[in-house]
């Protein structure tokens, strides 16, 4: 391949999956395209995985381990602030992807109609289920409406690559440890995304595990707790002006949380407020056992 073709940084992440890194590396390693580099952030796995990586010999691949256990996110904004290319791809240590998906990245990119596009989605397959694993209300090579994702219309798994410059400055919320919808709807709020009906990349999530794990959601209460709180900061307002329905909804629900994490004042204020924009007898009797709850 030209050389001269623009750089595509992959930033891999990857935490105790060792008996998967390979297949993700070698997906992207036996791609079309060529001109790229990956870079596998290990997030303090106590697994085997740095003798894995060890064993990848292509010199487009750059491996680096952080030296304690920070998160998906954290490790994905060293990745972001390692990257060089002129597009950035993230990609999880259980997905795969196509052979065509970064010659797709740059095709896209190039093409005149998306000139001034600056974030492309693609289609992912949930391989355990067999079916396209995202729901979007739009057609292939149509613009993203903010509106449309902010209020729920965008839901479910896709490959987002981005121009570097998109970043400037732009990181994941590391508090967090998960929950990255903020990142992204931050980012679309300014830039101008395109939708492109091609499937790009497989994902597996299941391993055989529990994916309703009673004890994990419980461990993730309060960092979900705070995600949400953080989201209805930063975009509540577009909600009430372009969904208030989906304000109600979302502050409800915000106040569960908050309920559930023994905040029960400020959880019964939000539920109690989000009855005005979406009318729920199922909240507003959470509203009145909650007293009972708190004694």
């Amino acid at each position: 391949m030209d050389s001269t073709c623009p750089l595509i940084s992959v930033v891999l992440t990857t935490y105790n999956r060792s008996h998967l890194l390979l297949k993700c590396v070698n997906s992207v390693l036996d791609g079309k395209y060529e001109n790229f580099e990956l870079i596998i952030v290990n997030d303090a796995s106590t697994d085997d995985t740095a003798i894995i990586a060890a064993g990848i010999s292509d010199p487009r691949v750059q491996y680096f381990e952080l030296e304690e256990n920070k998160g998906v996110l954290a490790a994905r904004n060293f990745g972001f602030d390692i990257a060089s290319g002129d597009y950035v791809a993230i990609l999880d240590d259980d997905d795969i992807l196509v052979a065509d998906a970064l010659q797709k990245v740059y095709e896209e990119f190039s093409a005149a109609r998306n000139g001034q596009a600056e974030i492309l989605w693609f289609d992912c397959v949930d391989q355990e289920r067999g079916e396209i694993s995202g729901t979007m209300p739009i057609n292939g090579c149509e613009v993203i409406k903010f509106s449309d994702y902010v209020c729920g219309m965008i839901y479910g798994d896709f490959w987002l690559v981005f121009k570097k410059n998109v970043l400037d400055g732009a990181r994941f919320d590391e508090r967090l440890r998960a929950h990255e919808s903020l990142f992204w709807l931050q980012l679309h709020r300014q830039h101008e995304a395109v939708y492109v009906q091609f499937v790009a990349c497989k994902k597996y999530r299941e391993h055989g595990e529990r994916l309703c794990d009673l004890e994990q959601r419980l461990k993730q209460l309060k960092p979900t707790t705070l995600a949400m709180s953080e989201f209805m900061k930063i975009f509540g307002e577009d909600l009430l002006n372009l969904c208030p329905r989906r304000y109600g909804e979302k502050l409800a629900y915000l106040g569960l949380h908050q309920m559930l994490t023994g905040n029960f004042c400020t959880g019964r204020r939000s539920v109690l407020c989000s009855l005005r924009y979406k009318l729920s007898v199922r909240y507003f009797g959470l509203y009145l056992l909650s007293f009972f709850l708190s004694d």
